[in-house]
């Protein structure tokens, strides 16, 4: 038996490159793709996905209980918060810069559902953010960081998730501290890259996280889906799901 999973989003990059991961994926089947605005319809501009259906309304979902992907945009997912309310399903949430309200209705729909949500979806980057822990946590009070957040032109928010995920990490291990400051590009078609640099008295260290393709979230994504396919409510991190026994194939 396989476990139903929606795809939120017709033209987005990051939506194609799951809905092909999942339609490989033995163990998974791409039940239908979700658009929250009306009057999208049809297998995408390329055709890649003939025969799955699509629907405006997770109320109108051909399946049961499925997990629901999205990596779209701010007001798009906050839809899809409020319609999961109401609606049985998992969700794997990636979308960058959400806000206060999403982060409430994030919890408020983890009462009912199991919900997975990162700022990034990259297994290694689980890495960089514990080394950043433990140095910050170790560092004496001459140390200070600041990060540099470079994506493609076409990218709305800065700073990204990303950023802010990795300045927090810092700031996180030592109370009382100024965050590290954040500086954002949006330049040509670069596709995603941090930078953490770290100084102390006499010391100088550079920590570089740089995605070249999208496929490289997909082993994170595709474990977010299987573990929300079997947990119960509550919201979790990547690092939640890395942590837990990996499920295998129904």
């Amino acid at each position: 038996m396989t476990r139903p999973v929606v795809v939120a989003g017709l033209t987005g990059r990051m939506a194609g490159v799951i809905g092909r991961a999942v339609l490989d994926a033995p163990d998974l089947t791409l039940a239908a793709r979700l658009s929250l605005r009306p009057g999208r319809g049809g297998d995408g501009p390329d055709g890649e996905f003939p025969g799955v259906p699509v629907v405006h309304r997770l109320a109108d979902l051909p399946v049961a209980d499925p997990v629901v992907v999205d990596f779209t945009a701010e007001e798009a997912t906050a839809g899809l918060l409020e319609q999961a309310r109401a609606v049985p399903c998992a969700l794997v949430v990636g979308t960058s810069g959400l806000g206060d309200r999403h982060r409430r209705l994030l919890a408020e729909v983890g009462e009912r559902r199991p919900v997975v949500v990162a700022a990034n979806f990259s297994l290694t980057l689980l890495a960089v953010t514990r080394f950043l822990r433990e140095l910050a946590a170790q560092a004496d009070d001459s140390w200070d960081a600041g990060v540099t957040d470079l994506h493609f032109a076409g990218k709305r928010d800065r700073p990204s998730a990303t950023a802010g995920h990795l300045a927090a990490a810092w700031q996180g291990s030592r109370p009382g501290a100024p965050a590290p400051e954040i500086a954002s590009f949006r330049l040509g078609d670069a596709l995603s890259e941090h930078r953490v640099v770290a100084a102390g008295s006499g010391e100088h260290l550079e920590v570089l996280h740089r995605m070249a393709d999208r496929r490289a979230f997909l082993p994170g994504v595709l474990r977010a889906i299987r573990y929300a396919a079997e947990a119960g409510p509550g919201v979790r991190s990547l690092e939640d799901v890395v942590g837990a026994p990996a499920p295998g194939p129904r």
